[in-house]
């Protein structure tokens, strides 16, 4: 057998339609083979491809399932709120300036700069205003 029979027998092994005495020889055939190994490996190659492919999209089906189960989904989420953020008061503590401490500068619990006059690295209530983030 040339080398197109050996192909035609190891295309019928990759479809599992090759007989047993088949598959043996064209397996032995494959030992010494180079050219028909990489025939095998390309067609192994485009069999998977040919297989696997994306799903078709199809209909989100999850509230019918809950709902023949008698399980009802949950309320979404609610937009998680704005965190306000302290900042200095413009013309007021930080030197009157509403500029971020530097980074790597130390701040206090209110994230105000050490330096900054508001009263609240000595112990007393900050006098910085609250703002939306």
């Amino acid at each position: 057998m040339d080398c197109q029979g050996y192909r035609e027998a190891l295309s019928a092994r990759l479809d599992g339609e090759a007989a047993d005495d088949e598959r043996a020889m064209a397996e032995d055939h494959l030992a010494g083979c180079a050219s028909c190994r990489a025939f095998t490996d390309g067609a192994d190659r485009l069999g998977r491809l040919a297989r696997v492919g994306p799903a078709d999209p199809v209909p989100d089906l999850t509230d019918r399932v809950l709902a023949a189960l008698g399980v009802t989904a949950p309320a979404p989420a609610p937009p998680p709120a704005a965190v306000p953020r302290l900042s200095c008061l413009d013309g007021g503590c930080c030197g009157g300036s509403a500029a971020p401490p530097s980074v790597g500068a130390a701040t206090s619990a209110c994230g105000c700069a050490s330096t900054c006059g508001c009263g609240c690295q000595q112990g007393v209530p900050c006098r910085c205003a609250v703002r939306a983030a």
